[in-house]
């Protein structure tokens, strides 16, 4: 009887377990799910790499589940028009615009005529990811005008040096967006007006300075701004300057991939 009690026991501790680190409470959600990458390796992963073999089985899941990718653009122009949303619209995006893009992501886009969103910090285009003191290449202002011409990437905002909107002023968010803007103008570089907080940072807690944040935002035509977040977004959409995303972690397995897919986090109370 008591090997029993144990037994048990240890099944509701599995239980519970599993409720907390996968959400097994929360049903699936229906929304705009933005999803979230960073760097793609060969083999190697982390929590900002993914290995290509990884990426190759997501983007292969996500298609035979019938979602549809849409890029910033088409989002935008939807919501202009008032029509409706494909009814399962997935976004992707990748941060940080490393050359490992370019060189093992875009073939897997190509292999399923997937679209995806490149955020790039414009003042580092040609050098490496010093923010992080690493010496991953970023890509060139060459190789970036190029991938406009693919009609599979847009290019979109990640600051200029990759610094945390949470703290800036009002005048230095101006500054970095005027820098942004004008360094792709000088090397001709199409863009959409979409921002990505470096590091997920905004002024959440200062109201008055977020509400001038967006305000600047819209006299800068941006049209959506994005957070992390890891949830799916309702739709319609509140606010179109905090879009959540779901982190993608090269260490996921496809199992939570799942589970974030469908309910944008794993953990319950996360």
């Amino acid at each position: 009887m008591i090997i029993l009690y144990i037994f048990s026991g240890l099944i509701i501790l599995c239980l519970i377990g599993l409720m907390l680190n996968y959400s097994l409470p929360v049903p699936p959600k229906k929304g705009l799910s933005i999803l979230m990458y960073h760097k793609v390796s060969e083999d190697k992963a982390d929590g900002l790499t993914i290995p290509v073999g990884k990426l190759d089985q997501q983007l292969f899941f996500i298609r035979e589940k019938g979602y549809t990718i849409i890029t910033f653009e088409e989002l935008y122009n939807t919501i202009s028009a008032g029509t409706a949303l494909p009814k399962k619209p997935l976004i992707l995006t990748f941060d940080d615009a490393y050359e490992n893009f370019n060189t093992h992501a875009l073939p897997l886009l190509k292999k399923y005529h997937f679209k995806a969103t490149v955020f790039i910090p414009v003042g580092y285009m040609g050098k490496t990811n010093i923010w992080d003191r690493g010496e991953e290449p970023i890509l060139r202002p060459e190789i970036t005008k190029g991938l406009t011409k693919t009609d599979l990437v847009e290019i979109g905002l990640h600051s200029f040096l990759h610094r945390n909107y949470a703290d800036f002023s009002i005048e230095e968010i101006k500054e970095d967006l005027a820098n942004c803007i004008n360094t792709l103008d000088f090397y001709k570089i199409p863009f959409v007006p979409v921002l990505a907080y470096p590091f997920g940072g905004f002024p959440k807690k200062d109201r008055a300075l977020l509400m001038q944040m967006k305000e600047l935002f819209r006299d800068y035509k941006l049209i959506f701004a994005v957070r992390i977040g890891n949830r799916i977004n309702s739709l319609p959409i509140r606010d179109p300057y905090e879009l959540k995303r779901i982190d993608i972690k090269g260490t996921d397995s496809l199992f939570t991939f799942k589970i974030k897919l469908k309910k944008g986090r794993t953990k319950l109370f996360s």
